[in-house]
């Protein structure tokens, strides 16, 4: 029966039970994930401005790395998720092995640049006396130097985790994020301050504990995975399969290739835009770090949606299911920008309370609070843009997503903000409000992309791999 009204954007309680069912776990997931940064920046907040401020700039190139990962793994997690909806068994091992090895290479390809070119990354960000920037760039190049025995824990685990949602086991990542929070935010008491016999290793003590945070969240996926053969299909003679053919696996990597590419840009986007407004001053990396921190851990709820949405819509995709999957997507995009509605209002509340807990400068925290009023009032429209964007790529159209997303942030966002900062004599509120101004743009072409139904095709139907499915 065709939905009408009202009933075209909210759904029954079947439908939100299974919406939940997929959304809830990885919303734990990542605002636990989130709080645990919180706390972890909050902690190293404790040791001084100099120190925060090195810890953010390590920060942004590791959420480079990460975005990559995740880009490089969402390109095979669309046709895991298709397949899986179609019970298509070795195509969806063929994915998932597919997923892993590309994963690992591009884990050694981000370890050795930020190996060789840290220093000169780092410096792109620090503005100020000489004095002043030495002791920064110290600080940071400390952090970096430990964060990188994490980046192939963090490879690896990304690539089962995102399988295990795509095959409805999302508690599993789910819990083994809890452990990680647990042993990262006990190891930053001890590390950081010194606690328990220990020696006070400040911003390093934090790398050190999010480094075993991740080799302990990477083994529990890893292991139920495979001690579990039986509920995840995937692990079951994982090597031993019939091999990919040729069809697949191009299908994947040309699909593939533009999420890893738009993930890259895109976050390199966000590094710029960093970059441009760090141009201001030493204060404003410090005050966009207490903003972004808060930020991250209220849109971990929303942006759960988004990935909800990728896995719902493309297991109905692949099951053949069209229909049901153009009125699961519309309710679904519905329910993101009503929750991030209610968030917004949070967020404005904490907006003059949070940066309270840092040890920094009162201009800090001033500038920091209006900050998170404007990503605030921006927010509803930021998820707007996540779930047209995850609508799309449910589908398989990377390309479209490439331009949706990373060529937009280099050809609108990033000129903007430029041309704001160095052009004008705006503050440096006002210049990021009208940057990040610039994604109504994107609203606009997400939501008629969505309605022309662009996005509607079905992966599955890619020929499989050799040999019968199961």
């Amino acid at each position: 029966m065709k939905s009408t009204g009202i009933h075209k954007i909210i759904g029954d309680r079947r439908f939100y039970r299974r919406a939940l069912s997929v959304a809830l776990p990885i919303m734990l997931q990542n605002v636990v994930t989130n709080f645990v940064s919180l706390l972890d920046n909050i902690m190293v907040g404790q040791t001084g401005t100099a120190s925060m401020s090195g810890v953010a700039i390590v920060g942004q190139l590791f959420f480079i790395f990460n975005l990559i990962i995740f880009g490089t793994v969402s390109g095979p997690g669309i046709f895991c998720a298709q397949f899986w909806g179609a019970g298509r068994e070795k195509s969806f091992k063929a994915a998932f092995r597919y997923k892993l090895f590309t994963a690992a290479f591009m884990c050694l390809v981000c370890m050795g640049v930020f190996a060789l070119m840290g220093r000169r990354l780092i410096g792109s960000y620090i503005t100020g006396g000489a004095a002043e920037s030495a002791e920064v760039m110290g600080y940071a190049e400390g952090y970096l130097r430990v964060m990188l025995w994490g980046m192939p824990p963090f490879a690896v685990s990304m690539a089962y985790a995102t399988t295990l949602r795509e095959a409805d086991r999302a508690m599993v990542p789910m819990a083994a994020s809890w452990l990680a929070v647990a042993v990262n935010l006990a190891l930053n008491w001890v590390l950081i301050f010194g606690k328990l016999g220990a020696p006070a290793l400040g911003a390093r003590g934090a790398a050190l504990a999010t480094v075993i945070a991740r080799f302990a969240e990477a083994a529990v996926n890893i292991l139920w995975s495979h001690v579990h053969k039986d509920k995840v299909l995937f692990t079951r003679n994982m090597f031993d399969g019939a091999p990919m053919g040729r069809a697949m696996f191009r299908d994947i990597t040309r699909r593939s290739l533009p999420l890893t590419a738009n993930e890259a840009l895109w976050c390199m986007g966000t590094a710029m835009l960093n970059q441009i407004y760090s141009t201001r001053g030493i204060t404003v990396m410090a005050a966009l770090n207490i903003a972004y921190v808060l930020f991250d851990m209220f849109t971990a709820v929303a942006f759960s949606l988004g990935t909800a949405i990728g896995i719902i819509v493309g297991q109905q995709l692949g099951a053949g299911q069209t229909e049901e999957a153009v009125d699961t997507d519309r309710k679904l995009l519905a329910m993101e920008v009503g929750m991030a509605a209610l968030i917004s209002v949070v967020m404005v509340m904490l907006a003059w309370v949070f940066p309270r807990f840092y040890n920094t400068s009162q201009d800090v925290r001033s500038l920091a609070g209006r900050i998170i009023c404007v990503m605030a009032a921006m927010l509803p429209f930021d998820c707007l843009a996540n779930g047209c964007y995850f609508t799309m790529r449910s589908g398989g159209r990377t390309l479209v997503t490439f331009l949706f997303d990373s060529c937009f942030s280099w050809v609108v966002n990033v000129p903007v903000a430029w041309v704001l900062a160095h052009r004008t004599g705006l503050g440096i509120v006002a210049v990021y409000a009208l940057s990040v101004s610039t994604v109504l743009i994107k609203d606009v072409v997400g939501l008629a992309l969505v309605k022309k139904r662009y996005w509607v095709n079905t992966l599955s139907e890619v020929r499989p791999v050799s040999g019968a499915e199961t």
